[in-house]
């Protein structure tokens, strides 16, 4: 039976946390609230009743070691080093990636297009690509070309990197003015 990491779980906030803190983060268990805001908030997720309970804890850590996502050790201080694993670190890219959107932010009055040329060797890539430009509420002209008019360099940056495309296959358009732009100012509500 393959063993799932859900979102939100405790092991998934640990692997953010290790990740988050640069991809490894010590954590004394003889006062697990001193530190850093991000242990704290980790931390008091293992807290019952106003008391730690550093069983269920190391519980998840064993897990998390066991499944090769981070590595784990006590040192002799009484503190834990977390290391996010290569593994991790990929599992985090993913999760990452389900929650990525277009930050819908004051519009400077350009349309950002995008058009891509993916080869056919490529085309689970290339399928994955528009669907995940759909997702995120882009505008499709055509079957390759797709429209915003958010800043959208970082995500398509990051979207590539996730399947793997090159990114000269995949180009951004800036312009300001193009013919039929009403209906889409219409369609984003702009």
């Amino acid at each position: 039976m393959k063993k799932v990491l859900h979102k939100n779980s405790k092991p998934h906030k640990i692997l953010d946390a290790v990740l988050i803190s640069g991809g490894i983060l010590v954590i004394s268990l003889v006062s697990p609230l001193s530190g850093a805001l991000l242990t704290k908030s980790l931390i008091k997720l293992y807290f019952k009743k106003k008391k730690f309970i550093k069983e269920k804890f190391l519980r998840d850590l064993k897990r998390l070691q066991e499944r090769k996502l981070a590595d784990y050790r006590v040192l002799s201080d009484g503190k834990i080093k977390v290391v996010l694993t290569q593994r991790g670190k990929e599992k985090l890219l993913v999760y990452d990636f389900d929650k990525l959107n277009i930050k819908r932010s004051q519009w400077d009055g350009k349309w950002r297009l995008i058009v891509f040329d993916v080869p056919d060797y490529q085309k689970r890539a290339r399928d994955a690509l528009r669907e995940k430009l759909k997702n995120l509420d882009f505008y499709q002209i055509q079957k390759s070309v797709y429209i915003t008019p958010y800043q959208c360099e970082n995500e398509i940056d990051f979207i590539c990197s996730v399947f793997d495309l090159d990114r000269n296959h995949v180009l951004i358009f800036e312009t300001s003015k193009f013919e039929g732009e009403e209906k889409l100012k219409h369609y984003f509500r702009l």
